[in-house]
């Protein structure tokens, strides 16, 4: 579960802004509050805010913390400081999250210059149910030091950890919580005690799942041939006329045609990787990883003898024996593929962020899938949280205070996140006509001088 995330000197983001998934005070709908550690926690958010005015730029900001500690510098990092302020260029950028893995409370963080692509800390500790800050480690790149604080206690993997962590204190690019979870596994099943790093590992990559509109994705493991009927009942349900769907074989060409080269061949790769696994384990599982983007859809799956197939979902409607493909389909039904993944996974613990929720959605379905997933979230410790411009969701008053809060841009150009809770609204006053008269500050500021120039210059032409 995701707790708090901070940022400063990123994109339009000049001081530090944090984002807070600690409930509030509120009684209303307490039944959805996750409880643990002396916490309760929110399991949904919707960020509201102008066009420009850096929604997408926070989830960039997660995504980016996800890629560092993935892999390192994604491309294209160097200029995504602060730019409205040229003296920010070597200012370090600083990137902390708080979350909740393994019943601990963590805090893990580390500030860069990303114009140089140079890592000049790193910290990770537990904050304890008392509220004391217990290190596992810190790493300073630029005064070349690791140290190990108190979490750890055992001689040995403390001595393990050192060892690692002196050796990377001259490392700029990559983090020690990457470095250390590379081929480390049998590291963690020596000295157990370490594991908390490779659980924290896990986290980010299995447990916090970033959604952009234009994204490829690969998993979504709720999409098999057992599910399929309860999948078209699903989208049946909200009034997409769908009725059925099948699976089909594709050519490997016609992917090939359709997905970026790289995207495949790292599929391909990985499903090489994971049959191997299955063969030294003996199991009879075929492995079999699903990719996809607006209008595509692809199962590729592996057999004993390597031989890779790939399948797509077809979709009848109404009439019988009539199947389309999702090329076919209208946007807004491809749109809620994605959402019935986090709708209906069976898995708990998993953090799912949302960069324009309601794109090609109707008003009333946007609606309906957050009212499901609220309904659903009584039951599961899984969080949503959402970019959108949807004031429908305002209106019709399904949020509870503390699960909304609004970005907007300062005079100078930089991003301030507000928690509604911050504007200490009048009892009898509705969040839908505060919007929309100007308390909330987070509608577009129109030039209407200009824009009547604008016009009147157009019909004189």
């Amino acid at each position: 579960m995701l707790i708090k995330f901070a940022v400063s000197n990123f994109l339009s983001f000049d001081e530090k802004q944090e984002l807070s998934l600690v409930a509030g005070k509120i009684r209303r709908d307490s039944n959805r509050i996750y409880t643990c550690r002396r916490l309760r926690l929110l399991k949904g958010e919707a960020l509201f805010g102008a066009n420009g005015s850096g929604k997408s730029n926070l989830i960039k900001a997660l995504r980016f913390v996800q890629d560092v500690q993935r892999e390192g510098f994604p491309r294209g990092f160097s200029n995504s400081y602060y730019r409205l302020n040229e003296d920010r260029r070597y200012t370090p950028s600083e990137f902390e999250i708080e979350f909740l893995c393994n019943d601990k409370r963590l805090c893990f963080g580390f500030s860069a210059v990303l114009y140089t692509g140079s890592i000049q800390k790193e910290w990770l500790y537990e904050i304890t149910p008392s509220g004391l800050k217990k290190s596992l480690y810190e790493r300073s790149v630029i005064d070349e030091i690791f140290t190990i604080g108190e979490y750890f206690k055992g001689k040995e993997a403390i001595d393990k950890l050192k060892s690692y962590g002196e050796d990377s204190v001259n490392d700029h690019e990559m983090l020690f919580l990457t470095i250390i979870n590379k081929s480390k596994g049998k590291m963690f099943l020596d000295y157990p005690e370490l594991s908390i790093l490779n659980a924290i590992d896990e986290w980010f990559k299995r447990k916090l799942i970033i959604s952009f509109p234009e994204d490829m994705l690969k998993g979504y493991p709720y999409f098999s041939d057992s599910n399929l009927q309860e999948i078209a009942d699903i989208l049946n349900a909200l009034g997409t006329g769908i009725s059925n769907l099948r699976i089909v074989k594709v050519p490997k060409e016609v992917v090939k045609s359709k997905i970026p080269e790289e995207l495949y061949n790292d599929i391909i790769s990985d499903l090489e990787k994971m049959n191997a696994k299955v063969k030294k384990d003996g199991s009879k599982n075929e492995p079999s990883i699903m990719a996809r983007a607006i209008k595509e859809f692809y199962t590729f799956e592996i057999d004993e003898n390597d031989n890779v197939t790939i399948k797509t979902i077809e979709f009848e409607h109404e009439a019988k024996n009539v199947f389309f493909n999702l090329s076919e389909e209208s946007d807004g039904t491809a749109r809620m593929l994605d959402l019935i993944e986090i709708l209906f996974r069976i898995s708990n613990n998993s953090i799912y962020v949302i960069d324009e929720m309601d794109r090609c959605l109707h008003p009333a379905m946007t609606t309906k899938i957050i009212k499901l997933f609220l309904q659903m979230a009584e039951n599961r410790n899984t969080q949503l949280i959402i970019t959108t411009h949807e004031s429908r969701l305002l209106k019709d008053d399904l949020l509870r205070n503390d699960e909304i809060s609004f970005m907007m841009k300062t005079s100078a150009g930089s991003t301030i996140i507000k928690p509604l809770d911050k504007y200490q609204l009048r009892a009898d006053k509705k969040i839908y006509e505060a919007l929309f008269d100007g308390t909330l500050e987070a509608l577009p500021i129109f030039n209407e001088d200009r824009l009547l120039q604008i016009v009147e210059q157009n019909l004189k032409t």
